[in-house]
């Protein structure tokens, strides 16, 4: 079980790297890593006729289908593996759900699209998991974790449902 789960976290991680790449740009120093993203189609207009959506339609949604993805499968994981295991898997769980809360964040004001009341009293409720998951004990966690879990899926099921509606 150990070499699964080292093996399942060195996957994950590197699926991190390669979604999180470009994403922050004061680490890297190249604020030009994004800019694919936010290029005019071949015709002049942003794709879809909104600022954001080229980089999407060129991806197919890609970048945030992978990380929700990836999140799903590590929420999956994680309902599997005794407390101490998800106890240390925490880094790693808050870091994807930084970046996940981060791109969608960056894509709806790339778009213009303002915030629902349960959006944003979702993202509340997950940014204070994140300030508060590290201080819970093992035990703890693996209680907290169901609740975590539904906020986390109903996050990106409110995304999902967004970015149907802004195709039709």
């Amino acid at each position: 079980m150990t070499t699964l789960l080292r093996l399942s976290a060195a996957s994950l991680a590197a699926l991190l790297a390669a979604c999180g790449s470009g994403r922050d740009t004061h680490s890297s120093g190249d604020s030009t890593a994004m800019a694919p993203a936010a290029a005019p189609s071949q015709s002049g207009q942003p794709a879809g006729g909104m600022p954001g959506m080229q980089g999407m339609q060129d991806m197919g949604g890609g970048m945030m289908g992978g990380m929700m993805d990836s999140m799903s499968a590590q929420m999956r994981m994680m309902d599997t593996v005794k407390a101490a295991q998800m106890k240390s898997m925490m880094p790693m769980h808050r870091q994807m759900v930084a970046n996940i809360l981060s791109q969608m964040t960056s894509e709806m004001r790339s778009m213009n699209m303002p915030a629902s009341p349960e959006w944003t009293a979702t993202v509340d409720s997950l940014r204070q998991d994140l300030i508060h998951m590290p201080e819970m004990g093992p035990q703890e966690l693996k209680r907290f974790m169901p609740a975590h879990h539904a906020r986390v899926m109903r996050l990106m099921d409110m995304h999902r449902s967004m970015m149907q509606g802004m195709k039709g």
